[in-house]
């Protein structure tokens, strides 16, 4: 192709536009994963809804729904915004750079803004409600636990608010003053998620320590596996944070194209959480409970005079008290089943 057909404007300004423009693009595959996603937890909620458990499950569908509709409203923005830039007013001067640069207060722009912000703070509060449930019964109080987590997401909030004050009012302090609130809100916002996302993996580690000295390294695998670490530490969102940050920092253009996409990457997080929580698979409070419970349980038959024996490709376990126990080789029950039998 003739380079006669490229705008003339320097190499860094033409990455920073293809940076952006494919980051609209990435946001758009993530709004459809999204979709997929909310409709599924939307239907194994309403699905599993009845009288006795209506109290936790409706808040769910009422707290997916509103950060589905904001994402949407995020993503018909900057689509819009998109467009003005590169069809509408593709001649305006600097090209779509300074359009993105000089335009940022523009209606659409501020819906953007204002949706990104409510879906961040709302995904943000519930990794911190997910880091008190899975540190629910620790020996430290939990107070001191949940401090700095709270006092991270308390001023994230803040300089939200003043973010969307800098970039949708004209106000002779902000025209005023040097700083840009938009590295403090961003920086704080994906630090939380960073931080909390090692505290609960620790956490989670130190479940799936204790329960392979106790029981079977099998058991519990729905709460400490690899998949379930990534999904309730919401780690995929962090990664995708730290590649931001770093490329932010190291001022490269193709940040904007992490930027574009944080929103839609966190829904993706928080759906797969609700996802989990939804199929019974998200660790609860109850859940350590149960393990200590078949921990004592254990305990109790190892005690007693266990008989063992082989008939027709089963297991038969005998206590003393002449309580026993038959599973058959297939059936995949474990130690820790057999033993929340007996104390059943």
């Amino acid at each position: 192709m003739s380079s006669s057909w490229t705008p003339d404007e320097s190499a860094e300004v033409l990455l920073a536009e293809k940076g952006w423009l494919q980051g609209t693009v990435v946001s758009a595959v993530a709004y459809g994963i999204n979709v997929a996603l909310y409709f599924m937890c939307f239907h194994l909620l309403l699905r599993q809804m009845n009288r006795t458990n209506h109290k936790k499950h409706l808040p769910l569908l009422i707290y997916i729904t509103t950060t589905f509709i904001l994402s949407t409203l995020f993503m018909a923005a900057l689509a819009n915004f998109t467009q003005l830039a590169f069809i509408q007013y593709r001649d305006y001067p600097g090209g779509p750079n300074a359009f993105e640069n000089n335009m940022f207060g523009i209606p659409v722009d501020n819906l953007g803004n204002v949706c990104g912000f409510l879906t961040m703070i709302l995904s943000d509060g519930l990794v911190v409600w997910r880091c008190m449930v899975i540190y629910k019964g620790c020996t430290v109080p939990m107070w001191i636990i949940m401090l700095f987590p709270c006092l991270m997401f308390a001023a994230s909030i803040a300089m939200g608010i003043m973010f969307l004050l800098q970039v949708t009012i004209s106000s002779p302090y902000f025209s005023s003053t040097n700083i840009n609130y938009t590295v403090p809100y961003l920086s704080l916002s994906l630090a939380l998620n960073i931080i909390i996302t090692i505290v609960i993996v620790l956490r989670l580690l130190t479940y799936r320590y204790r329960i392979s000295r106790v029981l079977d390294s099998s058991y519990g695998t729905e709460y400490t596996s690899i998949a379930a670490m990534i999904i309730e530490s919401a780690a995929l969102y962090s990664a995708f944070s730290v590649a931001f940050l770093i490329l932010f920092n190291l001022n490269n253009p193709i940040s904007e194209t992490f930027i574009e996409a944080l929103t839609q990457v966190q829904m993706i997080a928080m759906l797969l959480i609700v996802f989990r929580v939804a199929q019974g698979k998200g660790w609860s409070q109850d859940t350590m409970s149960g393990v200590t419970t078949s921990k004592s349980a254990v305990q109790a038959i190892r005690m007693g005079d266990v008989g063992y024996g082989l008939q027709d490709g089963s297991k038969t376990f005998t206590s003393s008290s002449g309580f026993m126990h038959e599973t058959n080789k297939n059936s995949g029950r474990n130690l820790a089943e057999i033993a929340m039998s007996k104390v059943v």
